[in-house]
């Protein structure tokens, strides 16, 4: 007999931070996901259902997820409006690299179906309680009004006691290869990325990494995945896509510069970004891909003809906003999209065989879409940079660069420095940019 799916909604006085980060704390696995385009929240808590995209499916792990969505749309017995249940997660950049210790338990991917979604925008907070049946429907919004009146605000005691980075040089070489492979036409561009390592003084709690990364008022997206203690956390700058009804919109996001420690300065070099021919061109790459693909599968697509500027935390990128109209599935729009040149290069399967060969450590969820599905087909999903993961009393921090023909491996090794400084602050338990 076929499960079916039952749902109910509850209104809920907002949520303010100590409480989210409590609810983190107290459910495995948890998920939450700010969008400062429109300053909503989603706090996704304990699992109904679970899908391991590149457990089975090694060559395309959206086919693994959509089968599984597909199900349980079949279970869902939806309401004729109002909020409904989500599926969440992060798919991997490369499936084909899904036995990384590093990464442990989230080495294949991880989406869920959460037992309870809570959505929070500026006029109301909502929880839609997911279940079997509608007992447990409603045992799962009694605890967690148990939960919301027992919050206490989390201590917060862990600094840094040591970065390690590590293959440094090596790195660099590999950099340099990438121009040779460039200049001599085996590709057109690659993203190069690199982990380094740092030491914690205690181990963070999900609730303690919220408390310092929510204040932080920029430009960038936030969330934060804990499954089996594990916990993966980023400040992306970059939406992979936005489905809407018979629309989708798209971030092209490549070419950067470091940000100015004052407003003027930081306007003269975002000028500079769009002067720069080396950037113009990584970017280009990127929009023309995008726009190749999208075209391909018969959208109408829409975007300015000069890029703008993007200010994040501690760099700015040239962006051009895309639009595109038309019928579309969206596991197989994230299917085609990614990796885009931005995280992977040009051409596609080129770039990953020289990231696979040439970068020397599995990636895992760095860079991979990262989001939230709805089962009405609206959904968005960040591409997972500027990005932490956290084992323990351990963090790795991860951070690309794009590598075209007029690159250097200097000027790559100072730019990722910058991406990753945001998220060292964050485990510093300060930051410059709030």
């Amino acid at each position: 007999m076929k499960t079916i799916l039952n749902y109910q909604i509850q209104v809920l006085p907002e949520l303010n931070v100590t409480q989210i980060g409590w609810l983190l704390d107290h459910f495995d696995p948890a998920f939450v996901f700010y969008d400062w385009e429109n300053a909503t929240l989603k706090l996704c808590l304990g699992a109904v259902a679970e899908c391991f995209p590149a457990a089975s499916q090694r060559k395309n792990q959206f086919v693994a997820v959509e089968k599984w969505y597909q199900e349980l749309k079949q279970q869902l017995k939806l309401k004729n409006s109002g909020p409904v249940p989500l599926v969440v997660g992060s798919f991997l950049f490369d499936p084909l690299q899904n036995k990384s210790a590093t990464w442990s338990k989230l080495a294949r991917g991880y989406f869920f179906l959460p037992q309870l979604t809570i959505y929070q925008t500026a006029e109301q907070t909502v929880v839609v309680s997911c279940a079997s049946d509608s007992v447990t429907c409603q045992q799962q919004l009694l605890q967690l009004q148990q939960l919301l009146g027992s919050a206490v605000t989390t201590t917060e005691s862990a600094g840094l006691i040591n970065v390690t980075e590590t293959q440094i040089a090596a790195w660099q070489r590999a950099v340099q290869t990438a121009i040779t492979a460039i200049q001599t036409k085996q590709l057109e561009k690659v993203v190069l990325a690199r982990m380094i390592t740092a030491g914690l003084t205690t181990r963070l709690t999900a609730a303690e990494i919220w408390q310092r990364l929510a204040p932080i008022k920029q430009q960038n997206y936030q969330f934060l995945l804990k499954y089996r203690e594990q916990i993966f956390i980023s400040l992306t700058p970059e939406k992979l896509v936005e489905f809407q009804p018979a629309q989708i919109r798209l971030d092209a996001l490549a070419g950067t510069i470091e940000r100015g420690t004052q407003k003027e300065q930081t306007q003269l070099l975002g000028q500079q970004l769009l002067q720069s021919t080396k950037n113009r061109q990584e970017h280009q790459i990127v929009v023309s891909a995008i726009t190749n693909r999208l075209t391909q599968l018969k959208l109408a697509v829409k975007h300015p003809t000069e890029p703008q500027i993007l200010v994040t935390g501690s760099v700015q990128h040239l962006y051009t906003p895309i639009t595109a109209k038309g019928k579309f599935d969206p596991l197989n729009i994230l299917a085609r999209l990614h990796p885009t040149p931005a995280l992977g290069g040009q051409p596609q399967q080129a770039a990953l065989e020289f990231i696979r060969k040439y970068e020397g450590w599995e990636r895992g969820l760095f860079g991979g879409p990262t989001g939230w599905l709805d089962f009405a087909d609206k959904g968005k999903f960040v591409v997972a940079i500027r990005s932490a993961l956290l084992n323990g009393q351990q963090a790795h921090l991860f951070a690309g660069a794009g590598i075209v023909a007029a690159s250097d491996y200097h000027q790559e090794t100072i730019e990722t420095r910058n991406k990753m400084q945001p998220m060292l602050n964050l485990l510093k338990g300060k930051n410059k940019y709030e």
